[in-house]
Parts: structure tokens; C-alpha cells; sequence
């Protein structure tokens, strides 16, 4: 049996690394020349990441460095199945798909599916989670349901960056890098000398890099005085570049050590002045039949502002290189947590420890959702304008008018537009904010024998955000009629803020027994209870200018007790081999949104893994099979589709026109979704100094018990999107012989790949509109990055290393994201080629 089993990883591994190849793992040798034992906490404990049934990938120091990942943006590709991308809008949300999941939590209230941790530390709000870390000693990506160990928010995985601490040996980093895009990024650590039972470091990181679309807009002023929020500018100009990074990093730790305790204090802190990817309009209707029956009145004056100035329209998926994005400033986000983490090893087989934490984000980010905000107002558009205005105004009574006397009136209205024309026009942009804090407090015990393995904990949380329009501004704006002055003063709207406040308790254990030498029984459960409360404010703009304040919706408390399981086993015929199977179930909390309920979704699933070094520790071959059902699964939706709109009218009477001028987001829930599929690591060292890995994965997922009501408005077809069915990676890694005294050249060069991407979720539907293909398919992309760098040079005691590198060196053109309104087509792109050289000197 174990040579068959044996026989069957070397045949799988074989068929894969020939044509993809693996995993971002550390290229680094043991003492034995085999590769090195990566240790992770994926289960709450140090462990070797080969003797963990979970399928998890450790991003390591030497793949952080070669690609370049300083945010958990940067992890696209990197561990199989896995794709990464910011959601639109310049919110610094990161949105993940693994195993056939899309998760966002961009609605407020609600949470999303892949968990971020730092330092053990749930971050809830995923506005401003998009930030840089300057001093991340291990990443780890795990994949599938972590609902025992991580808790509820973890249905398709959880993403744990782990940062180091403290080292007691006095010294000094200074890291430097120059490259195009007027690109610089400046890093110093310094690490102070144990005095008595404490350590301490601070490290510092600036990080620009000017963006790589020109913004035509750029210069543009906007007032938002009329706002009553004191922390935002009132005053701020759209930038020159779209895609800028510009931020500030600050970290310190401060470590007492005395025997068996320990005590560490870790403070991060963010500051953000950047601005989103440009957004650029690929594609409209001059019939714009999305409007339905107000088209005939609101498509002519789109159509004379289209044509009567340069709108930069873009077909195709091609990164242009200039947009007209006038609404977007630099976003405000300023980020920060502190953390306490206690450790006692009580005995040599009992470990307690103790997170206590507390973290804020503040993100400010106006953004140009339809790629054409903001227009000038046109003398093109004073006629068609006009003409909207008398039939609104006079109703029927307009059409029993003769031609001469419509004519006339239309005139008069047009005469009164003159002081407009010069202005500022919007179709739909976002002037999102949040404010969110949450503090934790997670105990844990560890209990070690040779038969018996206990992991216990209690878990306490509580969050108190709110998110929207900046106060007395409207969140999403659409088609602003009468235009904004030329001024850019931007008056009072349609209030629409969010306040949301949750607790959860949790209890958890995972029990695992020994039979034998050879297989071990994992029992796990956690319970945990949520309680949210929830308020939505939307006041209403009034013709005259003045605002009308509505009753505040407030829904019913969510209260829920859920459990959640793991059953497994584990067998290890050999100690370089191990073979388990699982079944576990996680949950997303549910929750309301501006009254709007939605249920908690669910996720079911079976995992059949193998992990297994062969050749001495020479090739490492990791493969995962799952199948996953999500119930009740949460889709966020804007009320800028006119699908969904439709879909909330059909669900809950007319809510949709009732809420689409104020509510921007909520929450979709109208079918399930079924995902298979497998992922394989390999890595491989075939000769000294040089490693060769990749990674290969395959998804298929979907939709299933759909909604009728949801299944009408969206033109009877529903299909997965924004899912790509593979992915892969492939890197090559050399360390040559010294070359004078320790130095030696490390050549590394990384491929991820992503396939072709469908993003609409009625394509024939879209197709029938008229929208072209290119803007419902992402094709295959391949993304290469690399790193040369020359180590380990000692300059007058000092350790120097100097290297070149490069991401996307093809300078490959890709959509990240893609929004459908009835204007036409937006579309976001992925970061152009960059590259440059780096200084590092550590003494």
C-alpha cells in the first residue's frame, strides 16, 4: 500500500512539473541539502507545513522579496487557486476567489468569506486592509473552511501574516529601491541591544510610485464644505496620475521575555495618500436602453456630452493611457492596530496564550465608477436638457402644447441653463468614507503528549463601524441634474450612512488522538454567537436645496448562536509522507442593510490531501482535492444595476426605487453555490543551488437553487463569474558557488497565471444589449516577475546586497474589474510594467 501510494505522488508529480510548475515556497536548503522545513501556525501552534492537514501555502522571505509583496493585494496567483484584486472604487478592499468563492464585504454590515489575520488578529473591516506591512516574517494563505480554529468569516479560506519579533541583537537595516514611475521605496529597522528581559525594534517604510494613467482631469477643485465630517479635507484637486501609491508605514515591537513568559506589544500604523486605478469607459449605447423608459429623455443629453467633448473611450482591454477620471482625489486612509500577545509555557506539555487587541481604519476615497466623471456641461446639452426639464415640469400638459409653443418652452428652459453650462456633470461616482474600530481579546491553550493533542479557546469581539457619504454628501452619485457649479462646490444629496455595531462570543477546541504511530482522529468544534445592531440614516435632498430627514431604519437585531465542526483523520505511513481527509463546515455571519436581511451562508466540505517529500527532501509534492457546497451564499450588488433594482422591487415590493438614491451596496443573496476541484504544489531541488517549483489549479464551480424572482429580473441566465476555472504559478530559483569571500548571485524568476475570466453574469443578456465580448471576458494572463540580486557583500563590516528586479516584465494588459451600468462599460486594469534596482546594507 505505501509503495503504491508512493508510485502515485511521483506519477502526479511528474505529469505536473513538466508543464506547471509550484508553490511559493522558500528556495532555501536544510542542513542536509534537502529543502527547508517551513514552520506555520495554521492550527494555532508551530508545526511543519508538511505534517498539517489543512491546504496551506507559506509565502516565504525569498518569494515576498522576488515578487514584490508588500500587501495582501500583491498575492495573485501566488498559492494555487488563489487570485487577488482591489475592488473598484479605490476602497483598499482586496477581493479574494479561492475555491470557486468571490469575497469582497464591501457592503457595510455585512463580513466576507477569506479572513485576514496579523499577528493572530482578526481584521473585520476590509476598508484600508490594503496596506503595507514593512516587516512580515511569513505569510500564510490556507484554503477551505477554517471555521473551527478561525472562527465564522472563514467559509472559503483565511489569509495570516505573521509578523517578527524582536531579536535582542542590536542592529541596523537600511533598505532602498529606485525605479520607473518616479518609484522609490526607502525601508529602515532598527533592532535595539536586551537590556535585562527587553527588546525592542522600529522600522519605517516610505513607498511611492507615481501612477501609470494620466489623468485628464487632473487639476480639477472640489469643495465639500457644505459637509459637517471633520475628518476630511474640504478642499482637495484630482491628481495628475491614476495608480499612484504614496504611504507612510511605522511599526515597532517591544518584547519582555523572563523564563517561561513572554510578553510582546506590536504597534503598525498606515497613512495612505495614493489614488485608484484609473477607470476608463470601453464601451456605450447612444440608445443607452438600459435606462429603460426614461432613455428617449435622458440618453440625448449623455449622448451630447459624450460627443461634445473627449470622453477617452476605450475599447477593447487594452490599459489605456489616459482616462477622464476629474472626480478622483487622493483617498485619506489612515490605518492602525495595537496588539498584546502574552505566551506562558506553563510545563513542558502546556502552552497558554493571550491576544488582547485593538484596530482603526479611516479611508476617504472619491472614485469614478463610470470612467467618464466628471464631464463639462455643454452648450450641446442645454437643448436636450431643456427639453427633460419642461416635460418634467409640465407632465401631459407639454404634449397638448402645438410644436411652436413646445418649441418656445423649451427655449425658456434653455435660456434659464446658460448659468450651468461650464459645470460639472456626473453619471455615477462614489464619494465613499468609513470609520470602523473593533477591539479582541482570544485566550488559547495548548495541551502536547505523545498520544494526545489539545487546542482550546474562547474568543470575545466587538466592532462598532459606519461607512457611506461623507455627512450631508451623497455616497454614489447619479447623473447629477442640474450640473455641479463650475466652481466644484458639491452640494447636499441623498444621504445614505451606515452604522453597525457587532459583538461575538466563540468557544473552541480541536482534539487530535493518536491510534497508532501511523494515524491520528481530529475532532474539532466552535461555537460562537453574533449579535449585530444596525441603523441606516438617509435624508432626502428637496428641489429647493434643503434636506427632508427621514426616520432612521432601524432593523430587528441579528442574534444567532451557529456551531461549526471538523471531522478528520490523518494517516502518515511514512515520517516524510502524510495522507488525510476531512470534512468541516464554516459560516458567514448574516446580518441587515438598510433593512434589507440577509441569512448566513453556509459552507460544507470534503478535502482529500497528500503531503510527501521524496529523494531525500529533494522534491516536495503537495496535492488537494475538494468539493465545496456554499448555502445562502452572500453576493454583494449595487444599486446601480438596474437588474438589481429590479431584483429588490420583486423581492420586497418596491424597497429598490424607494432606497437606490441612497443605499450604494447590499447584500444579494438569491442562490448557492457547488465548487470542485484540485490544487498541486510541487518544488524541487534537481542540482545544487538551484530550485524549481510551481503550482496548478482547477475550480469548478456553480450556481444552483436560484432565486425565481432573481432569475427573472436578470433576463432568465445566471452564470459563475469573475471565477477563473485555473491557475497557476511556476518559479525558478539559483544561488550560485561564491563568487569572493560569501557572495554569490540569487537569480529568481516567477510566472502566474490566471485563465480566461468570464466577469458578467448574464453574458447572451449583455451580448444582446450590445455589449462587445471584450468586455465580458478577461482573456488568459500570464504575469511574469523577476529578481537578480548579488548577497551577502561585506563592506567594512557591513552586510550589503544590490539586485534588480521587475513586475510584470511583459507589461501584460488585463482587466481586473468590470462594472456594467446603464451608461455602458468601466473597467479597471491591472498595474503596468514596473521595474528597478535596490540597496540593502544591514550591520
Amino acid at each position: 500500500m505505501k509503495s503504491a501510494l508512493i508510485k502515485l505522488a511521483l506519477a502526479t508529480t511528474t505529469a505536473f512539473v513538466g508543464i506547471t510548475p509550484a508553490m511559493a515556497q522558500s528556495t532555501a536548503t536544510s542542513e542536509n541539502g534537502g529543502l527547508e522545513e517551513i514552520i506555520v501556525t495554521a492550527q494555532k501552534r508551530e508545526q511543519s507545513v508538511q505534517d498539517v492537514p489543512i491546504a496551506v501555502t507559506a509565502v516565504t522571505q525569498e518569494s515576498l522579496k522576488a515578487n514584490r509583496i508588500f500587501t495582501v493585494n500583491d498575492l495573485g496567483s501566488i498559492a494555487p487557486g488563489l487570485t487577488v484584486r482591489p475592488s473598484a472604487g479605490g476602497i483598499q478592499v482586496p477581493s479574494f476567489t479561492i475555491r470557486g468563492q468571490n469575497s469582497f464585504g464591501v457592503v457595510a454590515g455585512s463580513d466576507k468569506q477569506v479572513s485576514i489575520y496579523l499577528d493572530g488578529v482578526y481584521i473585520s473591516s476590509p476598508r484600508g486592509s490594503i496596506f503595507d506591512l514593512p516587516d512580515v516574517s511569513r505569510l500564510e494563505v490556507l484554503r477551505g473552511p477554517q471555521g473551527t480554529l478561525f472562527g465564522r468569516n472563514a467559509t472559503a479560506g483565511a489569509v495570516s501574516v505573521t509578523t517578527r519579533d524582536p531579536s535582542g541583537e542590536a542592529g541596523v537595516k537600511l533598505v532602498g529601491s529606485y525605479g520607473n514611475y518616479d518609484a522609490y521605496r526607502l525601508r529602515a529597522s532598527v533592532d535595539l541591544p536586551q537590556m535585562g528581559p527587553f527588546s525592542a525594534y522600529f522600522s519605517f517604510v516610505r513607498n511611492y510610485k507615481r501612477g501609470d494613467i494620466r489623468n485628464a482631469g487632473a487639476g480639477t477643485v472640489w469643495d465639500r464644505s457644505l459637509s459637517t465630517s471633520t475628518y476630511l479635507k474640504k478642499t482637495a484637486v484630482s491628481p495628475d496620475y491614476l495608480g499612484t501609491v504614496d504611504s507612510y508605514s511605522y511599526f515597532a515591537a517591544l518584547k519582555f521575555e523572563s523564563g517561561d513568559f513572554k510578553l510582546v506589544y506590536k504597534y503598525d500604523r498606515n497613512d495612505d495618500a495614493g489614488t485608484p486605478e484609473g477607470t476608463a469607459i470601453t464601451y456605450y449605447n447612444p440608445a443607452f436602453p438600459l435606462l429603460g423608459s426614461s432613455a428617449g429623455l435622458v440618453g440625448p443629453i449623455l449622448n451630447a456630452l459624450y460627443t461634445s467633448q473627449n470622453i477617452y473611450l476605450n475599447p477593447g482591454n487594452r490599459r489605456p493611457d489616459t482616462v477622464l477620471n476629474s472626480w478622483v482625489i487622493p483617498r485619506e486612509q489612515h490605518v492602525q492596530g495595537h496588539s498584546l500577545t502574552a505566551t506562558w509555557h506553563a510545563s513542558d506539555s502546556v502552552t497558554v496564550k493571550n491576544i488582547l487587541a485593538y484596530r482603526e481604519s479611516r479611508v476617504f476615497a472619491p472614485s469614478s465608477i463610470d470612467g467618464t466623471s466628471a464631464l463639462t456641461f455643454t452648450q450641446a446639452a442645454v437643448v436636450p436638457f431643456a427639453t427633460l426639464s419642461a416635460i418634467s415640469t409640465l407632465g401631459a400638459g407639454f404634449f397638448a402644447l402645438s410644436p411652436a409653443a413646445q418649441g418656445a418652452t423649451i427655449g425658456q428652459f434653455a435660456a434659464g441653463l446658460q448659468g450651468f453650462v461650464g459645470g460639472r456633470f456626473l453619471t455615477t461616482a462614489s464619494e465613499a468614507s468609513s470609520i470602523s474600530k473593533q477591539w479582541s481579546d482570544e485566550l488559547q491553550v495548548n495541551y502536547t503528549s505523545d498520544k494526545f493533542q489539545a487546542t482550546v479557546g474562547a474568543m470575545w469581539f466587538h466592532s462598532n463601524d459606519e461607512a457611506g457619504g461623507p455627512d450631508g454628501l451623497q455616497n454614489t452619485i447619479s447623473v447629477t441634474l442640474p450640473p455641479l457649479p463650475a466652481s466644484g462646490l458639491i452640494r447636499r444629496g441623498n444621504e445614505g450612512r451606515y452604522f453597525n455595531k457587532a459583538t461575538s462570543l466563540a468557544a473552541y477546541a480541536q482534539l487530535e488522538y493518536k491510534l497508532d504511530e501511523q494515524v491520528t482522529i481530529i475532532g474539532g468544534a466552535r461555537v460562537t454567537h453574533d449579535d449585530k445592531t444596525s441603523r441606516f440614516r438617509w435624508d432626502t435632498l428637496n428641489s429647493n436645496g434643503t434636506i427632508t430627514p427621514r426616520p432612521d431604519i432601524v432593523p430587528d437585531p441579528y442574534k444567532a448562536t451557529r456551531p461549526s465542526f471538523l471531522v478528520g483523520v490523518n494517516w502518515k505511513p511514512n515520517t516524510d509522507t502524510l495522507v488525510y481527509g476531512k470534512w468541516s463546515n464554516s459560516f458567514v455571519s448574516g446580518g441587515s442593510v438598510a433593512g434589507i436581511s440577509f441569512k448566513p451562508e453556509l459552507a460544507s466540505s470534503f478535502e482529500l490531501g497528500l503531503k510527501s517529500d521524496f529523494l531525500d527532501r529533494h522534491l516536495r509534492t503537495n496535492l488537494a482535492l475538494f468539493y465545496v457546497n456554499y448555502k445562502n451564499f452572500q453576493q454583494p450588488s449595487s444599486t446601480t444595476s438596474p437588474e438589481a433594482v429590479a431584483f429588490l422591487n420583486a423581492q420586497y415590493g418596491n424597497i429598490g426605487t424607494a432606497l437606490s438614491s441612497n443605499l450604494s451596496t447590499f447584500v444579494q443573496q438569491a442562490l448557492d453555490v457547488r465548487a470542485k476541484g484540485f490544487e498541486l504544489e510541487v518544488t524541487a531541488l534537481p542540482a545544487r543551488g538551484l530550485t524549481i517549483g510551481g503550482s496548478l489549479a482547477y475550480t469548478d464551480s456553480e450556481f444552483i437553487n436560484i432565486n425565481a424572482n432573481f432569475l427573472a429580473t436578470q433576463g432568465g441566465e445566471y452564470l459563475p463569474y469573475v471565477r477563473p476555472n485555473w491557475t497557476g504559478s511556476a518559479f525558478v530559483s539559483y544561488d550560485s558557488k561564491p563568487l569572493f569571500g560569501d557572495a554569490f548571485i540569487n537569480f529568481r524568476m516567477d510566472a502566474l497565471y490566471t485563465s480566461r475570466t468570464l466577469i458578467s453574469a448574464t453574458p447572451n443578456v449583455r451580448l444582446a444589449q450590445g455589449f462587445p465580448a471584450d468586455s465580458i471576458w478577461v482573456p488568459a494572463n500570464v504575469v511574469l516577475n523577476g529578481r537578480i540580486a548579488l548577497k551577502n557583500i561585506m563592506i567594512g563590516g557591513a552586510k550589503t546586497e544590490l539586485s534588480v528586479w521587475g513586475r510584470n516584465l511583459t507589461d501584460r494588459d488585463y482587466m481586473n474589474s468590470n462594472l456594467f451600468l446603464p451608461f455602458g462599460t468601466a473597467v479597471n486594469y491591472g498595474p503596468a510594467r514596473t521595474y528597478g534596482v535596490e540597496l540593502g546594507i544591514e550591520f
